[in-house]
């Protein structure tokens, strides 16, 4: 946003201001929306953000609405933006605003909200063949259809002394995210390398379970006595 931008900005939040308390009421957030093809670059909207703060310090500052294309242009940015029309461009473009509302001076960012709020659901959906990805928004639902079902404990850490069996697990512990219940999901590991435990060092041997396959990572101690010798 050049200067000019935003002076005028400032001078529509003093009239603003000024008129409603006039009237006895109180705001406390004072909100903008940001599209970089009318708004300017990212780093316009962090000294609009920031300018506003300090301008106005008994308020918190919101970007109410912005919103970034995931196709069209033949993938070029959007004006005043470095970031191309792509999926994982859109993407990055969200995520420079939401850096810009957490950067806010004094930590008065209270949020960001990309648009289009009425449409929230659908925002989560994908549709073939959109020509120009708008909304829904295409990196929200790639990160939407990645949500597990299940996080497994699939590794383990563990030791044991030189020349002795490593206590193992008989079971790992699995969360079921819909419902954030934790379980105990039976495991059957693989047999040791023959000779693993007879130095020092560190072995690794997998497992599988119901949920997937698993990992234990043993690190082999020296016993009293002895002294794990490096030589070079």
């Amino acid at each position: 946003m050049d200067k000019d931008k935003l002076d005028k900005t400032m001078e529509f939040w003093h009239q603003f201001l000024t008129r409603v308390k006039a009237k006895g009421q109180k705001p406390d957030v004072l909100a903008i929306s940001y599209y970089p093809e009318w708004h300017g670059t990212p780093e316009a909207l962090e000294r609009n953000l920031n300018t506003m703060a300090t301008t106005h310090p008994g308020y918190e500052i919101d970007i109410a609405e912005t919103a970034y294309p995931a196709s069209g242009g033949d993938g070029s940015p959007l004006p005043n933006s470095p970031y191309p029309r792509t999926i994982q461009g859109q993407a990055d473009a969200i995520r420079r605003v939401f850096q810009a509302a957490n950067d806010v001076v004094d930590n008065r960012g209270s949020g960001a909200l990309v648009w289009e709020p009425a449409g929230y659901q659908p925002m989560f959906r994908a549709v073939p063949g959109l020509a120009n990805t708008w909304e829904p928004h295409a990196s929200i639902n790639v990160f939407n259809a990645s949500r597990a079902k299940h996080i497994l404990q699939d590794t383990v850490y563990t030791s044991t002394m030189v020349g002795a069996s490593p206590k193992l697990p008989s079971a790992l512990r699995m969360l079921t995210t819909v419902n954030n219940k934790i379980t105990n999901v039976p495991v059957r590991w693989q047999p040791l390398p023959p000779g693993s435990t007879d130095r020092p060092g560190e072995v690794t041997v997998t497992g599988t379970t119901a949920a997937g396959p698993v990992t234990a990572v043993i690190d082999v101690m020296p016993g009293h006595g002895e002294h794990d010798v490096t030589t070079s």
